[in-house]
């Protein structure tokens, strides 16, 4: 039998952990001698915890992904809950409350836990033993501190400070449908073929800065501001004036957006001296498909380092009549949500009657969630 070369057998170790600890549906975590709430938790993590409460982690079963099951049925909620809710004893609840016969195998798996959706558990928990990042002084032995520790210390692994660790919820698999010949998952991809990847900028570095359990994203007009830059100019062309203004993906490690969910609106507003306001020109970076996820409308995406330019003509005339020009950028993180919610709460009256009382209630508040995330990021202003 011939022999597999070194750095065959080099990757196949590096991706052993991975394919491991994200083996869906994740098994049974067998009889447990801590509680598996994240409160608990918290007790000694206090700092993790406290980020993490606040987090979109925290609220992977909310009111968006809810409403949706009974209409979705028990194999494909399974399918979504290995992300959504991973741990096999967190998902046997949530099927449980759906009415879908699963039965809870461990009592220290309280109802209710299931609503913390991304949880400690679902990263650190593998059959009954605790799992971490190498401590920062580099020790990489199993860290048993003293007898009193609940869980035993903890297994070190370096893996989970590689963007591979995102890998599984975070990319759609090879297997899956393309729209226009691309996932509608692919931020590892992205990142993967992008600088960030090749130089081993990974996913923690800034999602995860000094191991803060935030995970914050485009809905957080701080994390946008890390990796966003703006600018607006105006330039005397000739006897002409040109206004400049310009958008740039600087830090950001994949394309933004990157999901299909979320848009930017870009806007350049001019006001006369007279106090009338026009629109002069408009852009929407985003990936823009249908309401079935079928079929790609546009795709202006900013791939990590490149700008977009809004740019506007004013006569000599129009211009010396300005008294101030704008640009502003407005970003919409759950646009398609938005569009797919509202869809469906018109045809609310078509939907099962048994499916109801559970679909109508989160439906609802799915809709007005989505509704208020719209925020505005900046507002450039140019005065002559």
């Amino acid at each position: 039998m011939p022999k597999l070369p070194y750095a065959f057998l080099t990757y196949c170790k590096e991706e052993e952990f991975h394919q491991r600890h994200w083996a869906f549906p994740l098994e049974s975590q067998g009889s447990l001698s801590v509680e598996p709430d994240p409160a608990s938790c918290g007790s000694c993590h206090s700092k993790q915890f406290g980020s993490w409460k606040s987090t979109l982690h925290s609220r992977a079963l909310g009111p968006g992904f809810l409403w949706q099951l009974p209409r979705l049925g028990k194999h494909s909620t399974e399918k979504c809950t290995n992300c959504h809710s991973p741990n096999l004893e967190t998902k046997n609840i949530l099927l449980s409350r759906l009415g879908w016969e699963e039965k809870i195998q461990d009592p220290k798996w309280k109802p209710g836990i299931e609503e913390n959706g991304i949880q400690c558990a679902s990263c650190h928990l593998r059959n009954g033993k605790i799992y971490g990042p190498i401590p920062k002084n580099g020790t990489s032995e199993r860290i048993v501190e003293n007898s009193n520790i609940p869980h035993e210390g903890f297994i070190p692994k370096k893996e989970f400070e590689e963007a591979e660790f995102c890998k599984n919820c975070h990319q759609s698999p090879n297997t899956a449908k393309p729209v226009n010949g691309k996932f509608l998952m692919d931020t590892y991809g992205q990142w993967k073929r992008s600088e960030f990847g090749k130089n081993k900028i990974h996913c923690q570095n800034c999602h995860m800065p000094d191991r803060n359990h935030e995970w914050k994203g485009i809905s957080d007009p701080e994390m946008v501001s890390r990796g966003i830059q703006t600018s607006l100019n105006v330039l005397a062309s000739g006897e002409n004036f040109e206004v400049v203004a310009e958008l740039k993906n600087s830090g950001v490690g994949h394309l933004f957006p990157s999901y299909s969910v979320p848009k930017v609106y870009l806007e350049v507003w001019a006001e006369t001296k007279s106090g009338k306001r026009n629109k002069i020109s408009e852009k929407i970076l985003g990936w823009m498909l249908d309401l079935e996820l079928q079929t790609e409308i546009f795709d202006t995406r900013l791939s990590p380092g490149e700008a977009t330019l809004l740019k506007t003509k004013l006569t000599r005339q129009e211009f010396q009549e300005i008294r101030k020009i704008q640009f502003v950028v407005t970003v919409d993180p759950k646009e398609y949500y938005k569009r797919m919610f509202a869809d469906n709460w018109k045809f609310k009256d078509t939907f099962p009657e048994n499916t109801k009382p559970w679909v109508l209630p989160y439906l609802k508040k799915a809709l007005e969630e989505a509704n208020s995330s719209k925020y505005e990021f900046a507002r450039l202003e140019w005065k002559p």
